[in-house]
């Protein structure tokens, strides 16, 4: 054995034995702890319901969704987060397997509305020439 390899043998199994007598048998460590610490969490299960639901939904007032093509409007999210069948902006039928238990209803209020009021070509949006631009 050379004598590098000897000395990294040796630097090895120094810190091994001196380490080995430092864990307490099991007899010798029941008594460290007399009372149960203290953890709100310890012994609770994980839930047992979990809830579903979408926290951030846009609809065709606000303008980033509305431009984008959703045709959908609050009444038409409400319904189809309650498990109604719904027209979705493609013209399809659609509904969800099973209700969300809770929705949140993010519409922008900077230009609320004013997509449908464009896609409708509404006289108060197309008397401004950006209006009859975006037209």
């Amino acid at each position: 054995m050379s004598r590098m390899t000897a000395m990294f043998a040796g630097l090895i199994a120094l810190p091994t034995s001196v380490f080995a007598d430092a864990v307490p048998s099991k007899e010798a460590a029941e008594g460290t702890f007399a009372e149960a610490p203290f953890s709100p969490y310890a012994n609770r299960t994980f839930p047992e319901r979990p809830l579903w639901g979408d926290t951030h939904l846009h609809t065709s007032l606000s303008l980033d969704a509305g431009a984008f093509g959703n045709t959908l409007g609050p009444d038409a999210a409400w319904r189809f987060a309650k498990g109604e069948q719904v027209i979705s902006s493609t013209g399809q039928p659609v509904r969800l397997a099973r209700p969300l238990d809770w929705m949140v209803l993010t519409d922008h209020t900077d230009l609320m509305g004013f997509a449908p009021d464009l896609q409708a070509g509404k006289p108060g949006v197309l008397a401004d020439p950006k209006g009859l631009q975006w037209y």
